[in-house]
């Protein structure tokens, strides 16, 4: 772990956010193929932790159902971020739909996995809520824009994979955990 470390340390490079992910990249739109959405709202959604989406006639569909949501997608709550509804997204079914109260970051440049371990780390959440925080609006919210603008530090891509794979494992051995106390 250590010769990791200071590999990450010497190939570290400043880049901005926006140009390593796509920001709420597909949305529905006419002609949208299913009668029925799977609905992920802000609050079904904590820490990674997500409950049964709601099956919902598209017609019937609040207004907010609108982000289109695909594998290795991460979504962040843009209001009151130290409520801390964010998660990664797997295997989406086609019709998995998020509300646009969610920023759906799609990786382009950075791998899936380290970039949510990244943006949902308590430091950039705090500064996500101090944004928020500095509003007019009725509530603590941040615009999507914010986070292209964001500056964030990674090593080259073979490290970052590296890295995501760590993570990603303790997270899958987290939510197996979750899954046995459950039953």
């Amino acid at each position: 772990m250590s010769k990791l470390l200071e590999q990450i340390n010497r190939e570290k490079k400043t880049k901005r956010l926006g140009n390593l992910v796509q920001i709420n990249q597909l949305s529905i739109v006419n002609g949208f193929p299913y009668n029925e959405i799977e609905y992920i709202d802000t609050s079904s959604v904590t820490r990674n932790s997500f409950e049964k989406p709601q099956i919902l006639n598209i017609n019937e569909a609040p207004s907010r159902a609108k982000r289109l949501l695909k594998n290795g997608d991460t979504i962040i709550s843009t209001v009151r971020p130290s409520q801390h509804h964010y998660g990664f997204v797997r295997n989406p079914k086609p019709n998995t739909v998020a509300s646009t109260g969610f920023a759906v970051l799609t990786p382009k440049d950075i791998d899936p996995f380290y970039l949510y371990s990244y943006l949902t780390q308590d430091s950039v959440i705090k500064t996500l809520n101090a944004i928020a925080e500095a509003t007019t609006t009725t509530f603590p919210a941040f615009r999507p824009e914010i986070l292209s603008e964001m500056e964030m530090e990674i090593p080259d891509l073979p490290t970052q994979k590296k890295i995501g794979g760590i993570l990603s494992a303790y997270d899958e051995k987290i939510e197996n955990n979750s899954r046995i106390i459950e039953i």
